[in-house]
């Protein structure tokens, strides 16, 4: 009979409250944080005509929300083909504990010829690996219109 109460008792037990984490036993919490370094690759394309691409990146977090970036393109469009090195800094918006982490970013891109400046936003999922969606605008030179670039890809955190 005692032997079916313990068995009860530790069922109806919260698993949290029988397993306390020791020294040889981290947090959960500690196991799934992102790290301060994130690289990352995928593809992009913008709004030119026939333009896809990839990139590949860095991110280092600062302190806090804030990171720096740094990101090189490789694009093959209708009428040229290239290299943009981006970089710049990111602020995230919100915790830092969220599964889907929203940033701010501004920064600048070398396209070979000039530099420019760009600002735009990201999406961030998942902790130590996951996927990012990244959407850059930058001014075109020679005309008002602006270049409105579209990265999605994957990333590993450590």
């Amino acid at each position: 009979m005692n032997r079916l109460m313990i068995l009860g008792v530790l069922l109806a037990t919260p698993l949290e409250a029988q397993e306390t984490p020791g020294p040889s036993m981290p947090p959960v919490r500690a196991q799934e944080a992102q790290g301060r370094l994130m690289l990352e690759a995928g593809i992009d394309g913008g709004n030119s005509i026939a333009c896809p691409g990839h990139y590949v990146g860095v991110k280092g977090r600062v302190a806090g929300p804030v990171s720096v970036y740094a990101s090189v393109d490789n694009f093959r469009c209708v009428d040229v083909a290239g290299t943009t090195s981006r970089g710049g800094l990111s602020i995230r918006i919100g915790r830092g504990e969220w599964l889907l982490r929203p940033a701010a970013r501004a920064g600048l891109a070398y396209t070979g010829s000039e530099v420019v400046h760009t600002f735009g936003a990201s999406l961030t999922l998942g902790r130590r690996y996951g996927g990012r969606v990244i959407l850059d605008r930058q001014p075109l030179s020679d005309s008002d219109d602006a270049l409105v670039l579209f990265q999605i890809g994957g990333y590993i955190s450590f």
